[in-house]
């Protein structure tokens, strides 16, 4: 358990305990009637603008309701169950929509009244400069939110409904959409007016707060943005031309490098260990969602891309819900920099029909000559082939030959993905913990296994035989799913106290993230050179060391610049958000791509069954958010989004 002082988990803590109400007012309320007339209700109603950033999208707790981490939407993540949107099934009327809309409205809300309170001298009840402070973070999350919704609801010029005030009630929501560059405008004057206030501290003092270093960055997204716009065309499928921008791409390159000036860089204690609890406030971590290991004030994420044998205290276990696609991990290159390729591990790869591929996954049921397992292991394997590719097989080197594909590659792949027959995982087993045995178990991942959660007594079992170092365990419907899975933000060990509530802070904005931005704008001012730069500091950090970049041309250095966003960034939720800006979103999650077919249900990577489907819907167009029916219903003056269905 990390040790809080006053951060504002620790305000949010206290504020839910006391007879204050961080929603500040009934669901029809918006506005607050006395939140803001003492210090320590002022620092709880900040907190609450804060506290929308839970509970929604990335940081969502409920796949149930398909508000999911944004992971599984973009191309490097797949889902488990059906989710309208990627299944191309999704209108107007989808709560997905909906939740959204209302979520980021409801942090703007919130924010509006916190600058209305913090705005004059003497608001708040606090001290001068503690005001300006408080003023600038909700400027700040006010852009953010503004951001959120400009770019999913707001592109192609739609924009989204500008509310600077605050508001009685929900039916004063009555505003139409303003032009996509005026919601711009009000997110660059917001990040402005915190960079210009001298009591908004360049770096922040409480991890978890916005701080000058953070409206940088967000303001240099901002300019990237606009200044470099992908015209996807969604006719065709792809993007048709490049509006650019240079003034403000300038503008974005400034942003970009004023963010060091404010104590951010690169951390150099290794890659892996930057997504740990330890390192969750290291030099690199700008602007991060904070978390407790407290039910309801942890992250989620590892609840829903952990498998069965990662385990907390209290026996509950990962879902396997998502996982990493079968085209990031064959993103990440030969340590060389080589481009991976099948092809050099099995030759034919893509020829054999993506089922039958299955073949080269199977797990040996022979060493050194001797059978492996039991006969239940041993039936299973078999079961899993096919008299046409049964000679594929190779009963005692499947596990030698698929290791050769995850060796000499970029470490970030086994830094980020548990990789078939490759490193093992750490984990837990309920029948040893319950019997006071706390030793983390080692864990393999083969396939197939007995079942979605079989335990290491039944693994023992006489028909199975495994012991030493155990199969992982996964999810699905009586038998166990097979796919990539995430290490990134899992625990190993009993590490986690709970596991659905990780103590791990969440990243919105780090420096590699602003560094991949600053190289995009500074390839489309044709600085290729400086453009590469970038890109190689990422790629060159201790515990990566991956080959420095050259770019040939804007084409080349534009590809190589978000293949190393992919790389880089997977499992943060990033990806989705910049497939759709740059327009490559059908392209790299619905059309087939690297080889692959949308959801085929390959062996590698895809759920071998259970996916819900991706497919780019017929009649509504997916690379923009619609204005949610309900929305259209409540208020006549909004428009509907064009290229939907209402």
């Amino acid at each position: 358990m990390k040790k809080i002082i006053y951060s504002l988990l620790s305000i949010l803590l206290c504020g839910l305990q006391s007879c204050v109400d961080l929603d500040m007012a009934p669901y029809n309320q918006v506005a607050s009637g006395n939140m803001w007339s003492n210090a320590a209700l002022t620092n709880q109603g900040v907190a609450g603008v804060y506290a929308k950033m839970r509970g929604w999208g990335v940081y969502s707790t409920s796949y149930s309701y398909n508000v999911v981490p944004f992971e599984c939407l973009g191309m490097t993540g797949e889902a488990y169950r059906s989710i309208p949107y990627t299944s191309g099934t999704a209108g107007a009327d989808n709560g997905f929509f909906s939740t959204m809309w209302k979520n980021l409205y409801e942090g703007v809300h919130r924010a509006n009244d916190a600058i209305a309170n913090l705005s004059e001298v003497g608001g708040g009840g606090v001290d001068e400069e503690t005001r300006l402070r408080l003023l600038s973070e909700s400027k700040f999350l006010r852009a953010y939110y503004y951001m959120r919704l400009n770019e999913l609801y707001g592109r192609y010029g739609l924009g989204v409904p500008i509310y600077t005030e605050p508001l009685a009630s929900v039916e004063d929501c009555t505003k139409g959409q303003s032009p996509e560059s005026e919601v711009w405008d009000l997110i660059v004057q917001d990040l402005t007016d915190c960079i210009n206030e001298p009591n908004f501290p360049d770096h922040y003092k409480e991890k978890g707060r916005a701080c000058k270093g953070a409206a940088y960055a967000l303001r240099g997204r901002a300019y990237l943005m606009q200044g470099a716009k992908y015209n996807y065309n969604n006719a065709v499928g792809k993007v048709e031309s490049t509006t650019i921008d240079a003034s403000l791409l300038r503008l974005a390159v400034a942003d970009f490098e004023k963010v060091k000036g404010c104590g951010f860089d690169l951390f150099q204690g290794g890659y892996k260990e930057l997504f740990t609890e330890e390192n969750e406030a290291c030099i690199e971590m700008i602007f991060s969602l904070q978390n407790i290991s407290k039910p309801d004030y942890g992250s989620a994420i590892q609840k829903y891309c952990g498998t069965r044998s990662m385990m907390d205290r209290e026996n509950n276990t990962g879902f396997s819900y998502y996982a990493p696609s079968p085209a990031i991990v064959d993103l990440y290159e030969y340590k060389d920099g080589t481009p991976f390729d099948w092809n050099d591990i099995i030759p034919g790869y893509f020829d054999v029909p993506a089922l039958d591929r299955l073949v080269y996954f199977l797990r040996d049921t022979i060493a050194d000559g001797q059978l492996v397992g039991g006969t239940a292991l041993r039936k299973a394997v078999k079961n899993k082939m096919k008299v046409s590719n049964e000679h594929l097989y190779l009963s005692g080197g499947n596990e030698a030959r698929l290791k050769k594909a995850w060796e000499n590659r970029d470490p970030r792949l086994n830094y980020n993905v548990i990789m078939p027959y490759g490193e093992e995982f750490l984990g837990g087993d309920g029948d040893m913990y319950k019997a006071g045995n706390t030793t983390p178990v080692p864990y393999v991942y083969r396939w197939p296994v007995r079942q979605s959660s079989h335990s290491v007594k039944a693994q023992e079992a006489a028909d199975w035989g495994v012991t030493g170092k155990y199969d992982l365990k996964q999810d699905g419907n009586g038998e166990a799913e097979f796919a990539y899975r995430h290490r990134k933000f899992v625990m190993e060990g009993y590490d986690c106290e709970y596991a659905y509530n990780s103590p791990i802070d969440e990243p919105i904005l780090r420096y590699a993230y602003v560094l991949l931005m600053w190289s995009e704008a500074l390839l489309q001012l044709d600085e290729l050179d400086a453009a590469a730069e970038k890109v190689n500091m990422i790629r060159q950090r201790t515990s990566v060391e991956m080959p420095p970049y050259t770019f040939a041309s804007k084409e080349d250095g534009l590809n190589k610049i978000r293949n190393e966003s992919r790389r880089e960034l997977i499992n943060e939720s990033v990806n989705f958000y910049e497939e759709l800006r740059w327009g490559t979103l059908r392209e790299t999650k619905y059309s087939t791509y690297m080889g692959y077919e949308p959801c085929a249900h390959t062996c590698n990577g895809q759920q071998s069954s259970g996916n819900g489907g991706v497919k780019w819907s017929e009649t509504n167009d997916y690379s923009i958010f619609p204005v949610p029916s309900a929305e259209i219903e409540k208020n006549p003056n909004l428009k509907k989004t064009p290229g939907w269905l209402y």
